[in-house]
């Protein structure tokens, strides 16, 4: 498609769009977590269970909260990139292997096997030529 050859000018553009809205969306749906205290760190980190993890779900949701705030905002700025999308990627990994033992339903796990590809993908291509680490 001539008609489009435009746009790949602004590859790099598109990347960057890509790293903050991700970063941005894990955020917020995150950030509530940590701000909420213990029960939600309980119930954030009871999906460890899935892992034959059977202690320490405060400890475990708390680590994973964190992480994962941590994660976005280094994906966000490109600033240890690929080192934040690990962080992000092993919690979103975590919430599929739950969904995959509880719900017998394979659309609900959709959502989240697709960012799991998503990220895994991000994990390869780098932050690109806008982040903060870049001369």
């Amino acid at each position: 498609m001539a008609a489009l050859q435009f746009l790949s000018k602004y590859r790099e553009t598109g990347l960057l769009l890509i790293r903050a809205s991700i970063g941005l969306i894990i955020i917020v749906l995150i950030a509530p977590v940590l701000w909420s205290g213990s029960g939600s760190w309980e119930h954030f980190g009871s999906a460890m269970k899935h892992l034959d993890f059977h202690s320490h779900y405060k400890f475990w949701g708390f680590t994973g909260a964190l992480l994962g705030c941590a994660g976005g905002v280094l994906m966000i700025l490109g600033l240890f990139f690929r080192i934040g999308v690990l962080f992000v990627l092993i919690i979103t990994v975590i919430h599929l292997v739950a969904l995959w033992d509880n719900s017998g339903d394979f659309y609900a796990r959709l959502p989240a096997l697709e960012m799991s590809i998503l990220l895994l993908s991000l994990l390869f291509v780098g932050p690109g030529k806008y982040s903060v680490d870049k001369n």
